[in-house]
């Protein structure tokens, strides 16, 4: 290959897609997300016209049909056809988006290992210069074995790691500290996809009822650790507050800023499967007792109520997911909550967190359109009341595994630290650390640092939910999967009133936009 792409005076950054002649649904939309990302001027070319380019050895005409306006920062290769030697005509080389072993998302077998096997999906970002290949990213999403992957979903996945990767290297020059790409090449014999569909099909059947027959049973607890301490823990000697109820259980806790004896939570009814926001008062032995319901004003299912401190009031905001509303909350006096300022609407936003950094205030949160467990997006304000304006590369990340908040953000002498869930297999298993590395209108990563885990602890071995500051120690929530006589009893009724079209025994609001 001899041909050098032609190059102007532009300093508009210029990323050529290289498109199949009829290009897939998926291939669109990466296209236009990316062309909409404002990141670069996107020019499409089809791989039937760049192979007949290569062939031809550039002539001058050819050259000129192929002008793109510009120096070419990355020539994007969304067929996994395109010959890698084009990789010297790019600054940053020829990027694909593929699976473990290379396979494209438009492939049939892409994805099908993770897939199979209760790990989710996988899509990398992968580049090819013309000494080495790399990874630039890797985008991971919850997916349940059997469950049909929309090649949408792995459209926006795709967009968002080209629109991180671009914004990285307008923001800080390059791309750098990268590791190798060792993924494997070549198809899988029929028989070993044979496996894993039957291995997908045997996780997929015992998910269901393992969902059916067992409850997940939360408690809340504390930890006599600073918040700085806890994260760096890999356990935590948690003492769980309470014993075990039949009908509700306690989650999602946050201690009130400067009071030591009162909690905000959710109260989850364990037969209709819908939450609300209690106070709890604990005791001179920190026994909690529920001081009633808190009213935020919201309708519908409550969870997550983020409570902190601004110039001395008391605010919370709390996921609203099912109103498609995300409100702030000031405390008056007398106890009363007020609605201050509306952060977002017809968005179905679950476990909203702000903090304070470098002069803004920013507000995080998992947009349950793009999947309910692994995806982070932005909106940021210079006031708290707004107005909030959202962040250009939204979603900023996609992880199963350290995406869906789980409590606070704090500074540390590092940086900020913020604490995720993990949810690679299920909801709510363990705690992953993250340090935010860049926060900007413009740019934003995080890298994780550490993973809590509920391994070892004898009460709650099934997961870590939250974990939130509250002065010098911190407040958790775990669970474990019991048996309930009740609510088994209470579904089997629901599923077979459902069946004869019967009236249900008792209304069950959808707790879908939330978690399973």
């Amino acid at each position: 290959m001899s041909c050098l792409l032609p190059e102007t005076a532009a300093r508009e950054r210029l990323v050529i897609m290289v498109t199949a002649t009829e290009p897939a649904g998926w291939e669109r939309l990466v296209v236009q997300r990316l062309q909409a990302s404002g990141t670069c001027r996107v020019v499409e070319r089809t791989l039937g016209a760049m192979n007949d380019l290569n062939e031809a050895n550039c002539t001058a005409e050819q050259a000129k049909a192929l002008q793109a306006g510009g120096p070419v920062t990355a020539i994007v290769d969304l067929t996994g056809r395109l010959d890698t030697g084009w990789s010297r005509h790019a600054a940053e080389g020829v990027w694909r988006l593929c699976d473990a072993r290379g396979l494209a998302p438009g492939d049939p077998h892409h994805g099908l290992e993770t897939h199979a096997s209760g790990a989710g999906i996988r899509l990398h970002l992968v580049a090819w210069t013309p000494s080495h290949a790399f990874m630039v990213d890797t985008a991971c999403g919850y997916a349940e074995p059997c469950e049909k992957v929309r090649p949408e979903r792995l459209a926006v996945m795709g967009a968002s790691l080209l629109d991180g990767a671009l914004r990285e290297i307008r923001a800080l020059g390059g791309l750098s500290g990268r590791q190798a790409w060792t993924g494997c090449h070549g198809r899988v014999p029929a028989w070993r996809r044979l496996l894993w569909r039957l291995r997908a099909l045997g996780s997929h059947a015992i998910i269901q009822l393992k969902g059916f027959v067992l409850v997940e049973e939360w408690m809340v607890g504390i930890v006599e650790m600073a918040f700085a301490d806890a994260v760096r823990a890999q356990r935590l000697p948690v003492r769980w507050l309470g014993t075990r109820m039949p009908s509700y259980c306690w989650a999602d806790p946050f201690g009130v800023p400067g009071s030591p004896d009162e909690i905000y939570c959710e109260e989850v009814d364990l037969r209709q499967n819908i939450g609300r926001i209690v106070r709890l008062k604990l005791d001179a032995h920190e026994a909690p007792s529920s001081a009633g319901q808190v009213d935020l004003g919201l309708p519908g299912h409550l969870s997550f109520p983020y409570l902190f401190r601004h110039d001395g009031a008391l605010y919370c905001v709390a996921e609203s997911s099912q109103s498609r509303r995300c409100v702030l909350n000031r405390q008056e006096e007398g106890g009363r909550w007020q609605q201050v300022a509306v952060l977002l609407e017809d968005v179905a936003a679950v476990d909203p967190t702000i903090f304070a950094h470098e002069g803004r205030f920013w507000l995080l949160y998992t947009d349950v359109a793009m999947g309910q467990f692994d995806n982070v997006c932005l909106c940021y304000a210079d006031n708290l009341l707004g107005p909030w304006q959202p962040h250009p590369q939204n979603p900023v990340k996609f992880d199963h595994g350290s995406a869906r908040a789980a409590g606070s953000v704090m500074r540390e002498a590092d940086g900020l630290l913020r604490v995720a869930q993990v949810c690679k297999t299920g909801y709510g298993q363990a705690i992953a650390v993250n340090r935010i590395v860049h926060c900007t209108p413009e740019f934003y990563r995080e890298e994780t640092v550490g993973v809590i885990s509920p391994a070892g602890d004898r009460v709650n071995p099934h997961g870590l939910h939250t974990l939130s500051a509250w002065g010098g120690r911190v407040v958790v929530d775990g669970k474990r999967h019991g048996f309930n006589g009740g609510v088994l009893w209470h579904r089997i009724v629901s599923r077979a009133a459902r069946a004869l079209r019967l009236p249900l025994p008792t209304r069950t609001p959808s707790r879908a936009a939330s978690r399973r």
